[in-house]
């Protein structure tokens, strides 16, 4: 018996939505379905580092006659004012080659402190993070992505992303790591993530609490995004990593870290502790009580980093360049950065020990144009 015109024009229609809904099921698994995901996802923890260039272990472990949290300050990203009780330090301290700030400063207390306005062309709120009008679905634990090229879109997480898998996007989305979770709010810090792109994410600390970090792992992009209050919001791991047009802002700081054995923690905008073929460029680096970017080969070699393009600011020295035993850094270049005038080593810019040479050109200090000169560490 025939089928009536009409009936065939349905059976059309439906067969070629179920074929939509299959082509974009990959695509949108994680920003579907109810509102909250209630349960949470448990997450491995990454390859152990060591403590005084990670954070310590993962899960915090405070004695019992420790206070219920460190006391924390978020670093001043403006230039600090003068202390009876704490002078200036010049780049040839000896303390700070191995990365740690001079013996003689002592971290400042207090509420967070906002970072100043960004220059022209600098990345800032309006051009970094969540876009502000993206309707964002909140996950509740940590998410553990294990499929080939997924796409994480528009989620609010409290808890941390874990990428298991190659070719992973995440995107339009905040991760708020929570007290207890000392570890990374976005890793892939494995075998299988290769290729991460993570871009237009927020990540942020629930509480002060250290170590928690922001992005950690190797061979991924990191793009367009803002990470603050945590204790470092980069740490590279191995080689293949662009950093690019991102904000690192207000690091959170500890008098008293249990991650450094009780000393003050090494809070750093970015750090590299092993890797090849590193870019980081077009960057505002501000909040930094270590350094804004700390090269310390802790966990193999690293070669061939190009700094360039950056907004610098933080730190005793903003870049800081340790090797560690691992002989000379091979192919760095810096260069076309502006540095902020507010490192605690007056006039430290860029301290590099003598063996490590490096290629720089067209640094200034952002306030007076005049050139900035390296320092031998």
């Amino acid at each position: 018996m025939a089928v009536p015109p009409g009936s065939s024009r349905i059976l059309l229609l439906a067969m070629s939505a179920i074929a939509t809904v299959v082509a974009l099921g990959s695509t949108y698994a994680l920003t579907s379905g109810p509102a909250e995901e209630p349960a949470p996802r448990a997450e491995r923890n990454y390859a152990d580092l060591p403590p005084d260039d990670f954070g310590g272990p993962v899960t915090l472990t405070p004695s019992p006659s420790a206070s219920a949290s460190p006391s924390a300050s978020s670093t001043s990203s403006v230039r600090p004012s003068a202390s009876p009780s704490a002078t200036k330090t010049r780049p040839s301290d000896p303390a700070n080659r191995s990365g740690d700030r001079p013996s003689e400063e002592e971290p400042r207390e207090g509420e967070p402190l906002g970072s100043p306005p960004p220059g022209a062309g600098s990345p800032g709120p309006d051009d970094t993070g969540v876009p502000p009008k993206k309707k964002l679905r909140v996950h509740r634990g940590d998410l553990v992505v294990r499929t080939p090229g997924q796409v994480v879109d528009g989620l609010e997480v409290h808890g941390r992303i874990r990428v298991e898998a190659p070719s992973v996007t995440i995107r339009n989305t905040k991760v708020i790591v929570p007290t207890g979770s000392e570890t990374a709010g976005i890793s892939n810090n494995n075998a299988n993530g290769a290729g991460m792109l993570v871009s237009n994410v927020e990540v942020m600390a629930e509480n002060a609490a250290p170590g928690v970090n922001g992005v950690v792992g190797h061979d991924f992009i990191l793009e367009d995004s803002e990470i603050h209050h945590v204790t470092d919001q980069v740490h590279i791991t191995g080689s293949n990593v662009i950093v690019r047009d991102n904000w690192f802002h207000d690091n959170y700081h500890f008098e008293s870290d249990p991650y450094q054995g009780g000393g003050a923690s090494h809070d750093d905008s970015i750090q590299i502790i092993g890797g090849s073929n590193i870019t980081i460029a077009d960057n505002r680096f501000t909040g930094a009580f270590n350094a804004g970017v700390q090269i310390t080969q802790s966990i193999s070699a690293v070669s061939d980093v190009t700094i360039r393009d950056n907004l610098l600011g933080g730190g005793g020295c903003t870049v800081n360049i340790a090797e560690k035993s691992r002989g000379p850094i091979r192919g760095t270049v810096i260069r076309d950065n502006r540095f902020l005038s507010d490192q605690r080593i007056d006039g430290c810019a860029i301290i590099h020990p003598s063996s490590t040479k490096i290629t720089h050109s067209g640094n200034v200090w952002d306030d007076t144009g005049r050139p900035v000169r390296p320092s031998r560490g």
